[in-house]
């Protein structure tokens, strides 16, 4: 990957959504090991494509991801999806962001 800081980005994705747009209306840590984001039904497409847009397409190298779908939103894992990629708990440490 090139130099670019990918911890600031996805913070940046998650936590400054962009033109007053947010995709995620939800995030946090639901356990130990998950890392939960709920993206709105809209906002999907977008999400995904800015993720791409940090990580490369290789984060499906691996295959898929599990996905809940929820009447407005879908719950992604990204401590699955970015294992690898980046430590999610240095970017959003458990004991600020958690939900349990």
């Amino acid at each position: 990957m090139s130099s670019k800081n990918c911890e600031l980005e996805l913070y940046q994705l998650i936590m400054k959504p962009d033109e007053d747009i947010s995709y995620v209306s939800e995030f946090g840590w639901v356990t130990d090991n998950k890392f939960f984001v709920w993206v709105d039904h809209i906002w999907f497409k977008e999400f995904m494509e800015k993720l791409y847009k940090i990580f490369g397409y290789g984060i499906f190298d691996e295959g898929n991801f599990n996905a809940t779908v929820k009447p407005d939103s879908v719950c992604i894992d990204l401590n699955d999806v970015l294992d690898g990629y980046v430590d999610i708990e240095e970017v959003f440490p458990k004991d600020k962001y958690c939900h349990w």
